[in-house]
């Protein structure tokens, strides 16, 4: 007969008279709630921080300075001068959304402007072929830059920034360093300066370009193709997406936001200028970074960088009315940058 080992029987501890059964039927401990009502708090914080930090920005420079910051003409302003910085931030978030880097936007931007202006002033075309033309060129170069990224397999950090470089030599050329202003027309200056039931043509122009980027990337299946290349490149590869042709196409969609941001700048001043686009390469990245902070975290995304730009914009007007010294102004947006970043990527890697 098969003996039966005795094994001792445990027993719930007993807290006030009852034993841990009694207390807790199914034997785990009750959830913290307090603890679960701050992990929601600090994911809303996550996702809404910077949105929530656009709008007490405008509360303070609106009370600070209620007539001028607040006024229509200085709204009117300070969307006016983010309209180009909107569109180039928009071009960027496409690459980015695929893991990619451009460093040759600005570059690109400039000798569009080039380019136009030259056209205009110079060969004296009209000013819708002008633009047309160089739209055209730079989807070519765009294609082209995006072809030698994926067929030579070198980090596309680099390639862009000699592009860039190479860019920056041809509108030397065009330009040779001097300001193009003669010969204008009004009707192309009226872009920059003009308005459609109060609301800058310009602005118009960089929302519904941002209108356009966003519905390709949220609404087709090229964009969610982009998205599935920026999780995990090797897996969209095997699940048959072609990785390659829409990296390229990242390169063109800047390539062309580039383009049309030259056509808002040289409009808004009437002529070209040298390094009218250079000191937006920082910014617009910037912008796109900080959109990763909004509503998804860490996914470019057009709606975040749209929130990135007028985060930058209004802080930047706002210590201009205010009349802080521009290096004092400078110190202030690149900590505020660094801090509403830097807390946003803390709090989602904690509560995501």
């Amino acid at each position: 007969m098969a003996s039966v080992e005795s094994r001792p029987v445990p027993v719930a501890p007993v807290r006030d008279g009852l034993s841990g059964d009694a207390a807790d039927p199914g034997g785990d401990p009750a959830p913290d709630r307090r603890s679960e009502g701050s992990g929601k708090t600090m994911r809303t914080m996550a996702r809404f921080g910077l949105l929530a930090g656009l709008v007490l920005i405008i509360v303070v420079f609106g009370l600070l300075k209620p007539s001028a910051f607040l006024s229509v003409a200085n709204l009117k302003s300070t969307a006016t001068i983010a309209a180009p910085l909107l569109v180039l931030s928009v071009g960027l978030t496409v690459p980015l959304g695929m893991g990619e880097f451009d460093l040759s936007i600005a570059n690109s931007s400039q000798l569009s402007a080039a380019v136009i202006i030259w056209l205009i002033s110079v060969v004296q075309f009209n000013w819708g072929l002008a633009v047309v033309i160089d739209c055209l060129g730079a989807l070519a170069v765009g294609a082209l830059i995006g072809f030698i990224v994926v067929r030579s397999g070198v980090n596309a950090f680099i390639i862009t920034l000699g592009a860039g470089t190479v860019m920056a030599g041809v509108e030397f050329g065009i330009a040779h360093g001097a300001t193009i202003f003669a010969n204008i027309p009004h009707t192309y200056s009226d872009i920059g300066s003009a308005a459609v039931f109060g609301i800058p043509i310009s602005v118009l122009v960089a929302l519904g370009f941002a209108a356009l980027v966003w519905v390709a990337m949220e609404r087709t299946v090229a964009g969610r193709r982009m998205r599935a290349i920026g999780g995990n490149s090797e897996a969209a590869r095997l699940s048959g997406i072609r990785v390659d042709q829409l990296r390229a196409v990242g390169f063109m969609v800047t390539a062309l936001a580039a383009a049309v941001a030259a056509v808002l700048i040289t409009s808004t001043a009437s002529s070209y200028y040298p390094n009218a686009v250079t000191a937006q390469l920082l910014p617009a990245y910037a912008a796109c970074f900080l959109g990763t902070t909004v509503f998804r975290a860490n996914i470019f995304e057009v709606v975040g960088t749209v929130v990135g730009v007028a985060f930058l914009a209004v802080i930047q007007d706002g210590l201009i009315i205010v009349g802080v010294s521009s290096w004092i102004a400078q110190v202030v947006e690149g900590s505020l940058l660094i801090i509403a970043v830097v807390a946003s990527k803390a709090a989602s890697k904690k509560f995501d």
